[in-house]
């Protein structure tokens, strides 16, 4: 039922279906008017052909011509709606029948039997009558003539009609009009379905692909063409993903500016401090008396620790501001990013490195320095490689940054939740420059995992 999930066939389906109840209940409302038309029309039909056939049988009884009456009940029996018709004096015996097997009988032995003896007032007044049964099959009329100028010389015409035909016709009408309204209501589903698919469904999937391509670093989304709700919505995004990476690149550019402050602020001022106080440090010890060795030890300490305070600060003010501090550049921060995981992973680290200062300015070195350095680490971290080799290289117009090493490849998180906060940033980094990262493995000898950042030159 996964085709149900869409928007698309609910609304298709929700119309489908309920197009279908009415023409059901115009079915039913149909048959019910048609079947009420039928009756009426039967009934003042009956009325009318009894009415007739008592004025003309009175005519010919008068005459006496009795063939002439005959083959007028022949006449009525011809009408695919008569069941049975007679023509009885005030005695009951039958003169005249649409069946010859009932003439000259008594009208009780007859199956009008019953609607006789119901209706025998009618020949005491002379008014037609007519009835139909529960069931509204059965249509019986009686109408009363005289068949001599003597008052006395009274007799009826009784005619059952059956509509059970004539109501299934009426049903079937309805039912063929329902199935060419259910034809057309499928034909017009169907072109409501192709109608939604071209202008909402295929638009709300490039719409939804302008979202996911929005989390990518392949700059800005595109706008979805048109002036209706969806190319509005796709607009007001596009507008909306602007300013967000507007932000976000104020952001990242102030906090890469505070973190250089303060590295700066560190090396400039703590260090040197620091600096200073131990050489203070060295020259007290070798003031101090030796005969005191608990002093001495105690000076050798504070000069040791003072030492080693000044490494750490250092190494802060390194990894705070690791491009520009003391007149070092990208190719000496990246040689530091080697020697760090070949002292803390034990990972043989190598560097090719082309100089690529004139095609990028001091903040997207930063900001390309620490997208390297967050591939090392991971790579270091969850690869577990012997070797690894960073390599920067000009490639056209574009910046080309690889990380390549003889680990296992990289696994992406299945959830964006399962990102680590370093993957995060370095996301936010490459959006910063518009940069793209491939990930691939080569096969060989030996299978090696590259992880490919490119920098358009137009965002260097």
């Amino acid at each position: 039922m996964n085709w149900f999930r869409s928007i698309q066939s609910r609304i298709t389906a929700s119309v489908w279906l309920f197009g279908l109840v009415i023409i059901l209940f115009n079915n039913w409302r149909n048959q019910l008017w048609l079947a009420n038309r039928q009756i009426d029309r039967m009934t003042q039909e009956a009325m009318d052909t009894g009415s007739r056939l008592a004025g003309l049988l009175q005519h010919l009884s008068r005459r006496q011509q009795e063939r002439a009456a005959e083959l007028e009940m022949a006449y009525v029996s011809l009408s695919p709606d008569v069941d049975l018709g007679l023509v009885c004096n005030k005695e009951g015996i039958v003169n005249c029948a649409t069946h010859m097997r009932w003439f000259h009988m008594d009208v009780l032995q007859t199956p009008l039997a019953a609607e006789w003896r119901a209706h025998t007032a009618a020949l005491a007044n002379m008014e037609p009558a007519f009835q139909w049964d529960s069931d509204r099959k059965k249509l019986f009329v009686i109408v009363p003539f005289f068949e001599t100028y003597e008052a006395s010389s009274r007799a009826a015409v009784l005619i059952r009609y059956d509509a059970t035909l004539a109501l299934a016709k009426v049903s079937e009408e309805a039912w063929v009009e329902s199935t060419r309204q259910t034809a057309v209501l499928l034909a017009s589903s169907l072109l409501l379905w192709f109608v939604l698919h071209e202008l909402v469904t295929r638009r709300v999937h490039r719409v939804v692909d302008i979202l996911r391509s929005s989390i990518s670093s392949d700059g800005m989304p595109r706008v979805l063409p048109g002036r209706d709700e969806l190319s509005l919505i796709s607009q007001e995004f596009a507008g909306a993903v602007d300013k967000l990476r507007i932000a976000e690149n104020m952001v990242l550019d102030a906090a890469e500016k505070e973190r250089r402050k303060i590295g700066r602020d560190l090396h400039d001022d703590l260090c040197q401090r620091l600096s200073a106080t131990k050489m203070k440090a060295e020259v007290v010890l070798g003031m101090l008396p030796e005969n005191d060795a608990r002093v001495h030890e105690l000076a050798e300490q504070m000069t040791a620790e003072l030492a080693e305070s000044t490494v750490i600060a250092r190494g802060m003010a390194w990894g705070l501001s690791p491009v520009g501090i003391e007149g070092q550049g990208l190719k000496d921060g990246l040689e530091n990013v080697c020697r760090f995981a070949e002292q803390s992973y034990d990972v043989r680290c190598s560097l090719d490195y082309t100089d690529v200062s004139a095609h990028l300015t001091g903040s997207a070195q930063e900001l390309l320095f620490r997208i390297a350095q967050e591939l090392v680490v991971n790579a270091c971290k969850h690869s577990k490689p012997g070797h690894l080799t960073i390599t920067l290289r000009m490639e056209g117009d574009q910046v080309v940054l690889s990380v390549i090493h003889d680990g296992a490849p990289f696994s992406e998180p299945e959830e964006p939740r399962g990102q680590g906060m370093g993957l995060h940033l370095m996301g936010q980094r490459l959006r910063s420059l518009s940069a793209t990262l491939e990930r691939t493995v080569e096969q060989g000898a030996r299978d090696f995992s590259v992880a490919i950042v490119r920098i358009p030159s137009n965002k260097a």
